[in-house]
């Protein structure tokens, strides 16, 4: 029986319940969440899809297991703040095959780097910026004519800052390229309290460029705007992604429909390919290391100019 450690039993880590529920694998499931009122949440969503009428061993806990020594899979689902801290514990203490961590990954390059040397004994540590992996974008990718020159996405007020990885990552696997550089002028100055207590978010522009010279426009606007996806492939035609709807429709006329999987979907793909090959679909921790590198020293960089602080961290989650 494998051994799955879930930390975080907020949100995210129920979704990762959820899912774990579909898997005809048996797993001793240790769930640890410093909140109780969150452990009992998540064994009331347990229940109501059926996790207790599964084969799998869960066990719920305000702290780490001393008796456990050993997991094959961890799950970091614990929102960015003292993320780098909570991880290195957690190694300090078990010995771990394989781990899943939740974007956005921590809050300066400084932790990025904490998690690195924490983790390094481990077979592989993978980030969970999904889109690469979901059907639907393999299809679209797959529909290419050329690589993309510009890419527009757009919004009304979709949290950038919490978000926008997604499509950084989204984008370096479309074009096989890497990110070179996040340019933050286009930014407005006003930072404001996102829902989740703590953390902040921004709205404007962010440009993104990578290393073949594809940019990447993200516009989180306050005013109502299209919620879409733009590809100009200069030349050879554009694409329009609705992700709402599902669809990609190309200025050929053809449509590629599709939708974006839900986490509570694609959790059991993922955990079931890394406990039975050892790989799945995400990123790995040194390739999106490269990427909220250049994100976290950007924004925290427009933080501090504009709230004239001298900050470490960037209070994004």
């Amino acid at each position: 029986m494998k051994n799955l450690l879930l930390i975080g039993s907020g949100q995210l880590g129920s979704r990762y319940l959820q899912s774990i529920i579909k898997e005809n694998l048996n797993y001793r499931i240790i769930v640890v969440d410093k909140l109780s009122q969150s452990l009992n949440t998540a064994k009331k969503i347990w229940n109501e899809f059926g996790g207790n009428k599964t084969s799998h061993k869960i066990q719920w806990s305000l702290i780490l297991p001393k008796e456990i020594k050993h997991y094959d899979l961890v799950i970091i689902a614990t929102s960015s703040k003292d993320r780098a801290s909570l991880i290195e514990d957690i190694a300090s203490k078990v010995n771990i095959n394989y781990w899943v961590i939740e974007k956005i990954l921590a809050q300066s390059t400084n932790e990025l780097n904490e998690i690195k040397k924490a983790t390094k004994s481990a077979k592989k540590v993978y980030v969970n910026t999904p889109k690469r992996q979901m059907n639907w974008y393999k299809k679209i990718k797959s529909k290419f004519p050329c690589k993309p020159y510009k890419i527009i996405k757009t919004g009304n007020l979709w949290n950038l800052a919490c978000n926008s990885i997604h499509y950084i990552d989204l984008v370096a696997w479309w074009t096989e390229d890497n990110l070179i550089s996040i340019n933050c002028e286009g930014l407005n100055s006003e930072w404001f309290k996102s829902k989740r207590d703590g953390y902040f978010e921004i709205s404007g522009k962010l440009l993104a460029k990578y290393s073949n010279g594809t940019e990447l426009i993200l516009e989180s606007s306050k005013e109502e705007i299209d919620n879409i996806l733009k590809i100009d492939f200069k030349q050879q035609g554009k694409c329009d992604i609705n992700e709402k709807k599902g669809t990609a429709t190309f200025s050929d006329g053809s449509v590629v429909s599709g939708k974006v999987d839900l986490q509570s979907e694609m959790g059991e793909q993922i955990i079931s390919k890394i406990l039975s090959e050892g790989n799945c679909g995400l990123p790995s921790l040194e390739e999106s290391i490269e990427q909220h590198s250049i994100f976290l020293d950007s924004l925290l960089d427009h933080w501090n100019r504009y709230n004239k602080k001298s900050d470490k961290l960037v209070p994004i989650t």
